[in-house]
């Protein structure tokens, strides 16, 4: 009986992993929208052209910052620690270190030859830095107690570029002029080989953001996750109590950032120069996953989730068919459309992604990017991998 309570219990838990991976999956193309459909360096900027902005776009900007920037990327890393936990207790690391190893493979593909702004390629370097130091073998409070360490040091450099950004006072992107919006439009929408010359120069850029920042955030937010598993906190979450006030606090810290940024003009970007919005997305992505696992629904379930177990497979083909849109079949709307009618492709792409994956898994075990993956890292059967364990 009491095993029978616990597969229950299990099975439950992984049903609520599946709902929250699909609500972070979705929802991080709200905010990646702008990065394929405007010069990528700008892409989450308010002022960002000498063109200006319309009052429509800054109160859609403020909501972004409010609600959704950093929130479901956050909320992806935290799951992405508990996919890690959960391979090593399934698996063992041998296999977790194959999959990380073709995960890297698939992310240097689509970084260097679909879109700069992968995150496969970090997310498995990060992984295998974490097997690499056996960190999954910690208990939940040596994994949330390193994880939050991690998570610290992650603050460092953008607290010094803040300091040395509100001392010159300069923008540290600077404002596109038409000639040279012109210039990028020409370059993003023309032929391949630019593109990837381009991309090429903006992975480096991003390769050193990595090991300065990227990585200590990473492992930290995935150590966070797989410390949260272990504690049974998936199961549970917060009380009501403590889920409104992590959101309450994330939006005033949002807030907070926000106000400072209007009242420099938009100038100085500080929307991704404090690293206060790295704790308000935080404690937001925490927020909202309690809030699923809390209040969770059947229909949430039944829309949800089938997003959480195509995560690969949704997050790859999103990357694809954006670039085709924004380059390829429609290439006079790149730079050219504002927020609204973006955020309006942005959820015709995910009501169509959550009909596609419900319609999908009703007739297939998994995602097609999913059964690759498993295929090619050579997933051990059933019988195997209880062997191990038995040995």
């Amino acid at each position: 009986m009491q095993a029978t309570h616990q597969s229950t219990a299990n099975h439950l838990r992984l049903g609520q992993l599946d709902v929250i991976r699909g609500l972070a999956i979705l929802g991080i193309l709200l905010v990646n929208i702008f990065a394929f459909a405007w010069p990528p360096e700008h892409a989450h900027l308010l002022y960002w052209h000498d063109g200006g902005y319309s009052s429509l776009d800054e109160w859609l900007f403020t909501a972004s910052q409010l609600f959704v920037m950093g929130r479901f990327l956050t909320l992806f890393s935290l799951l992405f620690g508990v996919s890690l936990l959960l391979v090593v207790q399934q698996y063992g690391a041998e296999y977790l270190q194959r999959r990380l190893n073709w995960l890297l493979l698939f992310g240097l593909l689509h970084i260097s030859f679909i879109w700069f702004g992968d995150i496969l390629l970090w997310y498995a370097l990060s992984g295998l830095f974490i097997v690499k130091r056996g960190y999954l073998l910690l208990d939940s409070r040596q994994l949330l107690r390193k994880g939050l360490m991690f998570f610290a040091i992650g603050f460092i450099v953008p607290l010094l570029s803040s300091l040395m950004l509100l001392s010159t006072g300069e923008h540290p992107i600077g404002i596109m002029t038409a000639e040279q919006l012109a210039a990028s439009i020409a370059l993003w929408t023309g032929p391949a080989a630019g593109q990837w010359l381009q991309m090429l120069s903006l992975n480096l850029t991003m390769l050193l953001a990595f090991v300065l920042c990227l990585l200590w955030l990473g492992v930290g937010l995935m150590l966070l996750g797989a410390g949260l598993y272990k504690r049974g906190w998936f199961s549970h979450g917060y009380s009501a109590r403590v889920t409104f006030s992590l959101l309450l606090l994330g939006i005033a810290i949002s807030a907070g950032v926000q106000l400072a940024d209007a009242a420099t003009g938009y100038q100085l970007a500080l929307n991704i120069t404090l690293p206060t919005t790295y704790l308000a997305a935080l404690l937001m992505a925490l927020a909202y996953a309690s809030l699923i696992i809390r209040y969770n629904r059947p229909w949430l379930q039944r829309w949800l989730a089938p997003c959480g177990r195509m995560a690969f497979t949704l997050y790859l083909s999103q990357s694809l068919l954006m670039v085709l849109l924004f380059r390829v079949i429609q290439p006079d709307w790149f730079a050219t459309l504002d927020r609204a009618p973006l955020l309006g492709i942005a959820t015709a792409m995910i009501m169509l992604q959550l009909v596609f994956c419900r319609w999908y898994l009703q007739h297939f075990a998994q995602g097609p990017l999913e059964w690759l993956w498993r295929r090619l890292s050579k997933q051990p059967t059933a019988e195997h991998t209880a062997n191990t364990h038995t040995e």
